[in-house]
């Protein structure tokens, strides 16, 4: 499987009484695939992968593996506040068919359990894994000195999912100290995707819904069209910056796929907050002055 590239975070589907939304699933696979992207992420922080049971999350990677197309690879987002729940996650991702783990850390503020956390669950996964850091999610902060010391004591980390911002000046000290091997995935809703791109990210994992927009980003910059990039970036990162908005970033996206036809309902699961009617119309705003500015996109 090819770790790099475009890989959307996507949300997890639910019917209005709160149930896992299958058919969803599938309507949500083939929006993607058909957007040319390199993989799905599912159940981070996005996919509410915190409030889904055991059992759920079986299924739904079950269902995910069933219906990527083969040249898509499968992230599955897997964090626990402790060691061995979180061995016992990444253990039942492998076997149910993951490419790769999305690892977020427990919930302990400290070097040394963090870094033996990170070097015991990746080497129990088996298969690369991709170190998150997302303060903003996970209430953990990790230096860029800690983020070395996991790197050379786990062997199955070779990414890093950073959203840690200002990111650019973090993904820099990271090349410092831990030189080209660690590789870095842009995210935090792809708004510093161009500049990230610019600083050597191998890909970009968030949960823009128009991820179209970033596989051509992607590509300009692997054809280091600078310019021709940054036209584009600038004119659709207003609508990452609004599908974002911390609290209701996950209510914002599912709206557009419900507007989409891809989901069927926009249900986020208690106590995540649903975006209110007019935050949505001034997020379906945007994508229509895209639409009359040339871009082909769907609403």
């Amino acid at each position: 499987m090819r770790l790099e590239g475009i890989y959307p975070i996507v949300p997890t589907p639910f019917t209005d009484d709160g149930a896992v939304d299958h058919p969803s699933i599938e309507r949500l696979v083939a929006f993607m695939a058909q957007k040319k992207v390199d993989g799905l992420a599912i159940l981070g922080a996005l996919g509410e992968g915190h409030k889904l049971t055991e059992q759920e999350r079986r299924e739904v990677i079950a269902r995910y593996r069933a219906l990527i197309p083969k040249e898509m690879g499968l992230v599955v987002g897997a964090r626990a506040p402790a060691t061995d729940p979180a061995v016992k996650m990444v253990e039942g991702a492998r076997d149910l068919g993951a490419d790769a783990i999305l690892l977020g850390p427990h919930n302990v503020q400290k070097d040394r359990p963090l870094a033996e956390y990170f070097r015991r669950v990746s080497d129990a996964a088996r298969i690369p894994c991709i170190l998150h850091d997302y303060p903003a999610a996970t209430g953990i902060t990790m230096s860029v000195e800690l983020i070395g010391r996991i790197f050379q004591e786990s062997t199955h980390i070779r990414h890093i999912k950073l959203e840690d911002p200002p990111t650019g000046a973090k993904m820099q000290a990271l090349a410092q100290s831990a030189g080209p091997d660690l590789k870095v995935f842009g995210a935090l809703g792809g708004m510093y995707a161009l500049e990230e791109l610019e600083l050597g990210a191998v890909g970009i994992m968030t949960g823009f819904v128009y991820a179209e927009l970033l596989v051509r980003l992607f590509a300009l910059a692997r054809e280091q069209q600078w310019k021709e990039a940054a036209a584009l970036f600038y004119d659709f990162v207003p609508l990452n910056r609004w599908e974002f908005q911390p609290g209701i970033g996950v209510s914002l996206r599912k709206q557009l796929l419900k507007r989409l036809g891809v989901f069927s309902t926009a249900k986020v699961r208690h106590p995540g907050p649903d975006a209110d009617p007019r935050t949505i119309a001034q997020l379906f705003r945007i994508v229509e002055h895209l639409r009359e500015k040339g871009y082909d996109l769907a609403l």
